[in-house]
């Protein structure tokens, strides 16, 4: 599975919002992380807008879903 593809999964999962999602990867990762840039990741590959989804920020959001037992394993 694609990184873009598990963060949707993950979101989707949980029933977090993307806000929630940039939420948990900061709080993850000590870093900041914003709405802004999960909808990037999130956007379609045509779209100006669209980043690659990092694997740091799935990683890290998979963590803290797990942490809060927001999904199982």
């Amino acid at each position: 599975m694609y990184p873009k593809e598990k963060l949707l999964w993950l979101i989707e999962q949980s029933g977090v919002t993307q806000a929630r999602a940039a939420e948990l990867i900061a709080q993850e990762t000590k870093r900041p992380c914003s709405v802004r840039s999960v909808r990037a990741w999130l956007a379609a590959s045509d779209k100006s807008s669209a980043r690659t989804c990092p694997a740091w920020a799935v990683i890290a959001l998979e963590a803290r879903l797990l942490f809060l037992k927001m999904i199982a394993r």
